[in-house]
């Protein structure tokens, strides 16, 4: 997604942030532990309740000083601006729903996979992009630098869960597949479209796996 300047985080707020996206891997590790029926009935309940909790920040005083006060801070303006307004996703909404269709539509493998990958890669991109990142492209607040950051991030995540060639992974996935995924998760990252990255990202990256495993 596009920011304008008035969005974006200081550099710490960005740093708490992208903790909360390594805490996001908690879902992956939890759905695993806990096996698939239960743990979509999880995730679907925890996504439903976070909406609800967006909806409720326009409506209610109460529920919206207690958010800004807690997580206001990394928080973006358009986030945050919203009692008595149009409510607006967080961020850490759009991470929850996300991993609820990933687990509702794909396969177990792709949907662990394409959601880590995109937690690491996104959450390194940032960091790297904030502080090293010179050569701006794409969508506002994008650089090369970060976007490299990201595909290697993200590559050595995937690889590390799923590659066909480690003795190690969780699951088998073609390394083309793989690596593709990746790709596309990185350049819709960064793409400026009017679709939340933390969801149109990892979902493209499991699309992508599945059609390149279809077809190798």
């Amino acid at each position: 997604m596009s920011d304008p300047d008035s969005n974006r985080l200081n550099y710490q707020g960005e740093l708490f942030r992208k903790g909360l996206h390594l805490l996001a891997l908690s879902y992956p590790v939890g759905f695993v532990l806990i096996g698939r029926p239960v743990g979509l009935w999880i995730a679907l309940s925890l996504s439903l309740l976070a909406l609800s909790l967006d909806f409720l920040r326009t409506r209610s005083k109460a529920v919206y000083r207690f958010f800004d006060f807690t997580f206001g801070f990394m928080m973006r303006a358009n986030e945050r601006e919203v009692l008595g307004g149009t409510m607006v996703i967080n961020g850490a909404t759009w991470v929850a729903v996300s991993f609820t269709l990933l687990v509702f539509f794909f396969p177990e493998d792709l949907a662990i996979v394409s959601f880590a990958l995109f937690m690491i890669g996104d959450a390194v991109a940032a960091i790297v992009g904030r502080r090293w990142g010179r050569t701006q492209w794409a969508r506002r607040g994008c650089t090369v630098e970060g976007s490299v950051a990201f595909f290697f991030a993200g590559l050595a995540m995937a690889f590390g869960l799923a590659s066909t060639t480690s003795a190690v992974a969780f699951y088998d996935i073609e390394p083309l597949a793989l690596i593709g995924g990746v790709a596309v998760a990185c350049l819709l990252e960064a793409t400026p479209l009017p679709i939340n990255d933390n969801l149109i990202a990892p979902l493209g990256a499991a699309l992508s796996m599945l059609a390149i495993t279809a077809l190798v």
